[in-house]
Parts: structure tokens; C-alpha cells; sequence
């Protein structure tokens, strides 16, 4: 088994703390063309024992290639298996198919404010707040593909509507074989923060939520504090995962043990 680390679309910082991770972890560094299905490397991928860490267009390359470290299934890594399976998802208002979410926010007053996100775990745009108004146009622009500055989601793209939420604090935690490696919060009070997490509590009480339903016995988990209490934004692919100020090599090497 070996890491195949993408190095291209990745900053110079995160991939010098990439590299140092993998110093006693066989690996090998690739780039991928831009909307393309190419892998470039300096050596041939023989086989189908790697573990793929890159851009969820890699991640998408390694599913058609079959390799055995990629822990992504679009039955389970999209936001209505997580609702069906769990009571503690933090948006659960609406799950719609982007005509009918259209059509949905046109009944809307103009201005009202709504929190859209796609349902799958494949990055068609980022989750947002947005007016009704401003959101419809731009679904209907993007699913008609009538202007340079869309591009295309089908009028089946599944997607997650649901009222903005006043978020205290928002961490992100990897999972590996069911257990918490380590985790970070990214924001606090709405502002952008990158704290490695060490307080045992804050640990156990991700760890009885990661105690339940999960897409993979190896993937990412967003928690939030709403309200003063702890809720479960999203599960993410741990194969295309950002980092924050988390512990690298750490992630790194649970992910490379629980492949031997």
C-alpha cells in the first residue's frame, strides 16, 4: 500500500507539511490536468493498492481506477442517507432536486435568507447563505448554463435548503476506523480560526457522535455548537478532506496503518 499525494492545486505550505507527514510513509507525489481525467507521474500506478489524498476531482479518478485506499460511496456520502440514519444533522429542513428547490424559492418572499449546500459529497459549489431570490436565479442559470460565469448542474442535482443557523463554534474531526484521530476547530463566532483540539471533553463528545451512523469507517465529520448544542454539519471524503491546524502526520499514518 502507498499514499499518492496530489501536488498540484494544493499550497506551498500544506504541501511541505504533506510531505514531511509522509517521510516514513511509502508514497509518491502526481499532479491532475485541470477537467481532465490524466494522472501525471514520474512512475507508472501499477495496481490498485494506493491511498489517494488530493482534489475531489483525484478523488473521483481513483474511484474509476479502484484503488483500495479511497473511502467514497455517493449512497453514503450524500446529506439524505445521513438525515435517514441520524437525529442530529444540523440542516435538515429541505432535500431537493434543484428544479423543484427553484421552483420552491420562487414562493418565497424576495428576501428571505436560506442555507443551500449540494447533498452529494462532490463540491458542485460551495454551501452558502443566500436570498431566496438571488439563489433561484442563480440555480436556474447554472441548471440552464446560460451565461460564462455558471456552469452546468443538471435539474436532478440533489440539494439542501434549510434556515440559517446562528453557529457558535464549528470543528472539523478525522475519523479512522471509527475513531477519532484528531480534530481542529476552523471557526468561532463566525470568524475563521485554526485551533488543534486537545481538551479531552471536547474530544469525547465528538467521539459519541462519531459512536454513531457514518458514511464510511473512515472519513471527515463537521460538528457545530448551536444553541449550546453539539450538532453534525457534514460527513466528508477523508481521501480530499482539507487540514486546518490539525496533526498531519497523525492523520497520515491511521489512515496508512488501518490499510496494512
Amino acid at each position: 500500500m502507498k499514499f499518492v499525494l496530489q501536488h498540484n492545486l494544493m499550497s506551498a505550505e500544506q504541501l511541505a507539511i504533506c510531505k514531511d507527514a509522509l517521510t516514513n510513509i511509502p508514497h509518491l507525489f502526481v499532479g491532475v490536468i485541470p477537467f481532465s481525467h490524466e494522472i501525471t507521474s514520474d512512475e507508472p500506478l501499477i495496481g490498485q493498492d494506493f491511498i489517494p489524498y488530493g482534489s475531489t476531482l483525484f478523488t473521483n479518478i481513483a474511484y474509476d481506477l479502484k484503488w483500495k485506499g479511497l473511502h467514497f460511496d455517493l449512497n453514503t456520502f450524500n446529506y439524505g442517507a445521513a438525515i435517514q440514519n441520524r437525529d442530529d444533522m444540523l440542516n435538515e429542513d429541505l432535500i431537493l432536486k434543484l428544479s423543484a428547490a427553484i421552483t420552491f424559492l420562487r414562493t418565497r418572499p424576495e428576501n428571505d435568507e436560506w442555507f443551500i449546500r449540494p447533498s452529494e459529497d462532490l463540491k458542485q459549489f460551495s454551501g452558502q447563505v443566500i436570498q431566496a431570490k438571488e439563489c433561484a436565479d442563480w440555480l436556474t442559470d447554472a441548471m440552464n448554463c446560460d451565461s460564462s460565469g455558471s456552469y452546468h448542474l443538471s435539474a436532478d442535482t440533489m440539494v439542501v435548503l434549510a434556515e440559517p443557523r446562528n453557529i457558535q463554534a464549528e470543528w472539523r474531526w478525522f475519523i479512522v476506523d471509527g475513531k477519532i484521530v484528531d480534530g481542529a476547530m476552523y471557526r468561532f463566532n463566525n470568524q475563521l480560526v485554526k485551533k488543534h483540539e486537545l481538551e479531552a471533553d471536547v474530544i469525547a463528545e465528538a467521539q459519541q457522535l462519531a459512536d454513531g451512523w457514518l458514511p464510511d469507517s473512515c472519513c471527515v465529520m463537521d460538528t457545530a455548537l448551536v444553541d449550546d448544542k453539539l450538532y453534525v454539519v457534514e460527513f466528508n471524503t477523508i481521501n480530499s478532506s482539507g487540514m486546518y491546524n490539525h496533526d498531519t502526520r497523525k492523520i497520515f499514518t491511521a489512515l496508512y496503518n488501518f490499510h496494512l
